[in-house]
């Protein structure tokens, strides 16, 4: 299980050649919650972003990301279509997450999910500074009915019960 932000920031490494192509800069998923790929950023004074999709990553690993070669890279075009944590069609970062009756949990801070499925398995909520200070972040698996909205996530309120918990259970 991996969080977004552990992996955003990650070098990009060719195994074909041996060379860093870049550094990840964002993780998109589609409405269904399924890792579809990330944004990648080259060196230099004007590092040029482009898209690497799912199925060509080697691997995730705790210090680097691996690909077969670059010609992977496409064009960040296809990411209109997708949910990134800093850009795409929706952006989760900072995306309230409210209950069917008007409760909101707090915001989308980070997103938890399993490489090897390529699939979302929960969201990190702030409450806000003071609250994850003293409290702590909540964490929520990642519900079987919601909405993703332009401004906010909705989730019945019946299954947040179920799902509040500490990340140490995802």
């Amino acid at each position: 299980m991996r969080k977004t932000e552990d992996v955003i920031g990650l070098p990009v490494i060719d195994l074909s050649s041996g060379k860093k192509i870049g550094v990840t800069k964002d993780v998109y998923f589609d409405e269904n919650g399924e890792l579809k790929g990330i944004a990648v950023e080259s060196d230099g004074l004007f590092g040029k972003r482009q898209y690497l999709a799912f199925e060509h990553i080697g691997a995730i690993g705790d210090d680097a990301i691996t690909v077969g070669t670059k010609r992977f890279l496409t064009s960040l075009d296809l990411i209109e279509q997708y949910f990134g944590i800093y850009s795409g069609k929706k952006r989760y970062k900072g995306l309230p997450v409210f209950t069917t009756n008007g409760h909101e949990l707090g915001q989308i801070q980070d997103v938890y999910f399993m490489e090897e499925m390529g699939k979302i398995l929960g969201y990190e909520l702030s409450d806000g500074f003071l609250t994850d200070v003293t409290e702590g972040r909540k964490v929520i698996q990642y519900p079987k009915r919601m909405v993703l909205g332009e401004d906010a996530m909705i989730v019945p309120q019946d299954e947040v019960q179920d799902v509040i918990m500490d990340e140490e259970s995802i």
